[in-house]
């Protein structure tokens, strides 16, 4: 059997069906690539990185322009022929499930990232962040970029774009001037504050609805000395009393723009128990970055809350190291099952429930060691920048509503413990989204971080004006749905909840 096709039958004949769309294609045009799963580099292309509740493929198209990525999805919109587009493939949300049998439209050949004269960057729509970082830091420039180098720096964007320079910078769609876009039917249009306005709005914070976004261009900062203070941390287990009292004092007196935290709860296979990680980045000032770490140093004396420190490792990165320390190398292997719960605050967590959460995730990994390989994750930065932007001028949601952004990920392999990792994580999300503990009155979350079973306005906002226009733009640039995989907007009112 041939690993490339190009008769529409063939074609044909594998297609999941969108059955509101138009139909009435001939034969593929040009020389598209397509392939089947005999190819031998299927699984490469593919496979994404969570394989829970994954769509799957019958077909993989791979444009090597923007005029073959619009030549081919017009020929797929013809066929009623159902598609997913994949960047860095590290969507995992469960609602991804709803495709299987589809053609991913593979954006490998989009991983382009030029600096302009002007000072903003060009990103290809199937850029990592490790590209982006590379090209800014090689300008002597910087934007608010993700914690992974393996992560597609357009999907990260078009869900609000958090990041460890959120606090200086604000979001990633807070930095977008423009992008192109492939429409469901193939066309390229524009949008910016200028042009296509409405869909900009969109873009930004629920982008994933709308089409294949092609290229993406934003402003710049000065890099400054293009250096950032990193520190990682490890504590015994009697001292997280005293990491989280400090963490919330630090959080209540304010963050410095230019740091970030994050607190993980890890799990060490060899002792059989639980960790404490914090780790700190600082831009531009190794000095402030050590005085900030030095917040969670070994106490002495008769603490309330003692701190055992057990190591500190510190040092001064590139901006080009930012996304590559810590565990990107277990974040960015592929194929395992992933599955993440996520809760957003604009306070810390109530200090008794992060305690009581840190001995039931410890208790859970020994009764179920497959889950070994979780993370519990807790980030916070300063969002006066982020708040800094009006509320109604982006579809992003959650601005003054949150300062600390949590998320319960859970990696295993096989199919034996997965009813019961789900119940735990589940029953964690909703223990810290109770009111008396998050401080929050409703359940708020970070769109890039859903699990899918969340209601649709915890993930896009509760105000009936935002449904409304979010809907409107559903109705006008994706009428059959054909984008429906991730976090579907609904197209009738009466679908929101």
């Amino acid at each position: 059997m041939m690993h490339f096709l190009r008769t529409a039958p063939v074609l044909a004949a594998l297609a999941a069906t969108v059955s509101s769309a138009p139909s009435g294609a001939g034969p593929i045009p040009g020389n598209l690539s397509f392939y089947t799963p005999s190819w031998p580099d299927w699984d490469q292309y593919v496979t994404r990185w969570s394989a829970y509740e994954a769509p799957t493929f019958s077909l993989a198209f791979l444009p090597n322009s923007e005029e073959e990525l619009s030549q081919g999805i017009a020929y797929l919109a013809r066929r009623k022929m159902t598609y997913l587009a994949k960047g860095g493939g590290h969507g995992y949300s469960t609602t991804l499930g709803v495709d299987q049998d589809v053609v991913q439209v593979n954006m490998e050949n989009f991983r382009n990232v030029t600096v302009h004269p002007d000072n903003t960057v060009t990103v290809g729509g199937g850029a990592r962040m490790l590209d982006v970082v590379t090209a800014l830091y090689n300008a002597g420039r910087e934007v608010t970029v993700g914690s992974y180098p393996c992560v597609g720096a357009t999907g990260a964007m078009l869900g609000g774009g958090l990041g460890r320079l959120q606090g200086l910078h604000g979001l990633m769609i807070d930095s977008l001037e423009h992008a192109r876009i492939a429409l469901w039917n193939g066309t390229i249009i524009e949008a910016s504050e200028k042009v296509n306005s409405d869909l900009f709005w969109g873009l930004r914070g629920a982008g994933h609805n709308f089409g294949v976004v092609t290229e993406s261009t934003y402003r710049t900062y000065p890099g400054q000395d293009n250096r950032h203070y990193y520190a990682d941390m490890v504590f015994t287990s009697d001292s997280l009393e005293g990491v989280l009292n400090v963490y919330k004092g630090l959080i209540e007196e304010g963050l410095d723009a230019a740091a970030s935290l994050a607190l993980s709860y890890l799990y060490d296979a060899q002792s059989m128990s639980p960790l404490i990680n914090m780790n700190v980045v600082y831009a531009h000032n190794e000095q402030n970055g050590r005085a900030l770490s030095a917040n969670f140093a070994s106490t002495t004396g008769n603490a309330t809350h003692p701190i055992t420190r057990v190591s500190l490792d510190e040092s001064y990165i590139t901006f080009a190291e930012v996304p590559t320390r810590g565990s990107s190398d277990i974040i960015c292997q592929r194929g395992h099952n992933q599955d993440i719960h996520p809760v957003t605050a604009r306070e810390f967590f109530d200090i008794g429930a992060m305690v009581d959460l840190y001995a039931s995730f410890g208790s859970f990994v020994r009764e179920h060691p497959a889950a070994n390989g979780s993370v519990l994750l807790f980030e916070a930065a300063n969002p006066q920048t982020v708040d800094a932007v009006p509320d109604a001028a982006t579809a992003f949601p959650l601005r003054g509503r949150y300062i600390l952004s949590s998320v319960m990920s859970m990696t295993w392999d096989g199919d034996d413990e997965t009813e019961a990792i789900n119940a735990w994580a589940t029953a964690a999300r909703d223990t810290l989204a109770k009111p008396e503990v998050s401080g929050s009155d409703r359940l708020y979350i970070y769109m890039n971080y859903a699990n899918g079973d969340e209601s649709l306005s915890a993930r896009y906002g509760y105000d009936k004006w935002r449904h409304e226009r979010l809907t409107g733009l559903k109705q006008r640039y994706d009428p059959h749905g054909f984008f429906n995989a991730y976090h579907a907007i609904p197209l009738k009112m009466s679908g929101w909840n």
